[in-house]
């Protein structure tokens, strides 16, 4: 199957947890690199600090992405706020075509 949907994730690090952030963040992008129907998940980060950093994941099916959302292990982003590692997080997902 092709890609059909891609989900994205901005952040912006917390000033001094860059390389903390980007250890969390690298284990969490391996489980969700074995997730059905996950084609690839990356991360796109700046060298400097003044920039987000875009976790993105490549899907073969809208529901498998859809479904994805529930894991709980993406609870993970939203401990990492709570922990102060980043200041902003912002999600958005597109369809490519219909499955």
């Amino acid at each position: 199957m092709g890609l059909v949907a891609i989900n994205t994730v901005e952040i912006m690090p917390a000033p001094g947890a860059r390389a903390v952030l980007q250890l969390r963040l690298d284990a969490l992008l391996e489980t969700l690199n074995g997730t059905s129907g996950c084609k690839r998940y990356t991360l796109a980060c700046r060298d400097t600090a003044d920039g987000p950093w875009i976790i993105t994941g490549y899907w073969d099916s809208v529901e498998r992405m859809t479904a994805h959302f529930q894991l709980p292990c993406l609870a993970e982003l939203f401990e990492l706020a709570t922990q102060r590692l980043l200041s902003r997080i912002g999600c958005s997902t597109f369809l490519i075509a219909s499955a």
